[in-house]
């Protein structure tokens, strides 16, 4: 009888936290308190587009731009200067090319690129989201596909040459952050739906390739990569999933695939 006791009152525990652990997920008030959310406004509205609805600067030589909007939305490309530093940071740029499609409302697409020889393509659907570029470096090819609401996407290329990001997302409240700093990294994310998932990619070194894949609420992934030639897969098919590869070295090798709920998990390799 007491074993049965103490049983009951351990299975007691354990359920209370998950309903409080699920509540917290639940709330779309308070989840931006979890430690995987990029809080929107920390980029949506902070470009000095002095009240116009679109703009384009270019400080360079040969660059292209092209902004075409359907609905009330905001859009700003740049090229050769990034609005994202206080006052405004300024560099080369040369050959770069740039377009923004938005249909829907209150949606922000933003390019920054300083450089040459760098493409940068937002399609973006919905209400209320986010998607930036960035790029600072030499032939950067980034790619956004956004249709959602209330969702955000980040793709940020640091120096070097030869990146490559493609990014697609679909739900709502769904979270994608990129960084790639180095030469020559490749990262793929695939969001097909779903709400309040996230994935993390942070890439440095050469030739990291990244592969993400989520369908489903509330998925996580984090990927980091440093070293030269790494390969880290990822595929998530259900709910309250979490992926972590970690790898520190040359020429890994990583794949995490998850198909059903509350899965965890992690790979750490390092030499």
């Amino acid at each position: 009888m007491r074993k049965l006791l103490i049983m009951a009152l351990v299975l007691a525990f354990v359920l209370s936290m998950s309903l409080g652990v699920a509540a917290s997920y639940l709330d779309g008030d308070n989840f931006n308190n979890q430690p995987w959310y990029t809080l929107t406004n920390d980029y949506f509205g902070n470009v000095p587009y002095a009240g116009y609805n679109a703009e384009i600067i270019q400080e360079g030589n040969f660059d292209l731009a092209e902004i075409t909007q359907i609905g009330d939305n905001w859009a700003h490309i740049g090229q050769g200067i990034d609005f994202q530093f206080t006052p405004p940071a300024e560099a080369g740029s040369y050959m770069n090319e740039a377009y923004i499609m938005q249909d829907g409302y209150y949606n922000e697409g933003e390019v920054n690129q300083r450089g040459e020889f760098n493409l940068a393509d937002i399609d973006q659907k919905g209400e209320l989201n986010y998607a930036g570029v960035g790029q600072n470096g030499d032939l950067m090819e980034a790619f956004i596909y956004q249709d959602a609401d209330r969702s955000f996407v980040r793709v940020s290329q640091f120096g070097g040459e030869g990146s490559f990001a493609d990014i697609t997302q679909y739900g709502y409240l769904n979270r994608i952050r990129t960084r790639q700093d180095g030469d020559f990294h490749s990262v793929t994310v695939d969001q097909l739906g779903g709400e309040l998932n996230y994935v993390l990619v942070e890439q440095f070194g050469e030739g990291q390739i990244a592969t993400v894949s989520q369908d489903g609420d509330r998925n996580g992934t984090f990927v980091e990569q440093r070293g030269y030639d790494n390969l880290a897969n990822v595929m998530q098919v259900g709910n309250w999933n979490d992926a972590e590869i970690h790898q520190n070295a040359d020429g890994l090798s990583a794949f995490i695939s998850q198909n059903g709920n509350s899965n965890l998990g992690i790979i750490n390799q390092s030499n």
